[in-house]
């Protein structure tokens, strides 16, 4: 079991967030996987310093996957993976744990104009999140588009306001997002079109910044359905997904291994 010492670790880290628990870090990269469900291939995105990145890398490359299949046959594969690291004191310093681990598939985005700020939001100091759901096609055209939900962190706002403002912010959000258009699918790693993928819009103004401490309003509204997925497939966890990032509904990535929760 590997403990930090120290905090000198992080110091190259370009996010870190301090909670209770301990300082957590979020890692993006890529992974390969390959028809036996071995990891062949692993990239880290985010800058880490070199012991942290060899902690990371390390364990990333022992992970065994469900082996992916298309038309029934194992494939290779690539997907993105995000990962939370925990820093957690322990008696000698901090001990580097895997507190979160997700994956969404590898479609880039090839044109994502952000929408236009509502006149009249921006007017009113009205600012909030909207999910959107996409549908895009194998050649990374959008062919449908709709707002899943609206949210308003940070305060309190009465139904009424949440419905009109938040009607605003999606119409915006819609209108944009039918013109976005993604890398086409990889037929070399026998990718699939038709695919639903998540993206979070944020619209800022500046009275909306995060209370520096104590608690604080959140408020969000209904969350809709998704026309075109089967009820089965509509549950989702968007959490930590920041403004621009994109994730796949339907893919299939599976990890074998016990992650969550493992000491790097």
């Amino acid at each position: 079991m590997k403990r930090i010492l120290g905090l000198a670790l992080w110091a190259m880290a370009t996010t870190v967030l301090a909670q209770d628990a301990g300082l957590r870090l979020p890692v993006n990269g890529e992974i390969g996987i390959d028809p036996t469900g071995a990891v062949f291939d692993y990239r880290i995105d985010t800058e880490l310093t070199p012991e942290v990145k060899s902690l990371v890398e390390r364990s990333v490359r022992q992970w065994k996957f469900e082996p992916v299949l298309r038309d029934g046959k194992a494939t290779h594969a690539k997907a993105r993976v995000h990962l939370t690291l925990i820093a957690r004191e322990v008696t000698e310093g901090f001990q580097l744990q895997v507190e979160d681990v997700r994956f969404s598939e590898y479609r880039d985005a090839v044109s994502m104009k952000p929408p236009r700020y509502p006149k009249q939001a921006a007017i009113n100091g009205v600012g909030g999140d909207v999910l959107v759901a996409v549908r895009v096609d194998a050649s990374g055209k959008v062919i449908d588009a709709v707002a899943v939900q609206t949210s308003w962190p940070y305060k309190k706002v009465a139904a009424k306001a949440a419905e009109k403002w938040g009607a605003l912010l999606e119409t915006a959000s819609v209108e944009a997002a039918r013109d976005w258009t993604f890398e086409p699918v990889d037929t070399a790693l026998h990718e699939q079109g038709d695919t639903t993928l998540i993206v979070p819009i944020s619209y800022r103004m500046n009275v909306d910044r995060p209370p520096r401490e104590g608690w604080h309003y959140e408020s969000a509204g209904p969350a809709r359905p998704i026309p075109w997925l089967a009820p089965s497939r509509q549950a989702f966890d968007a959490s930590g997904l920041k403004d621009g990032e994109v994730l796949a509904l339907d893919y299939s990535v599976k990890l074998k291994t016990h992650v969550v929760g493992t000491a790097l």
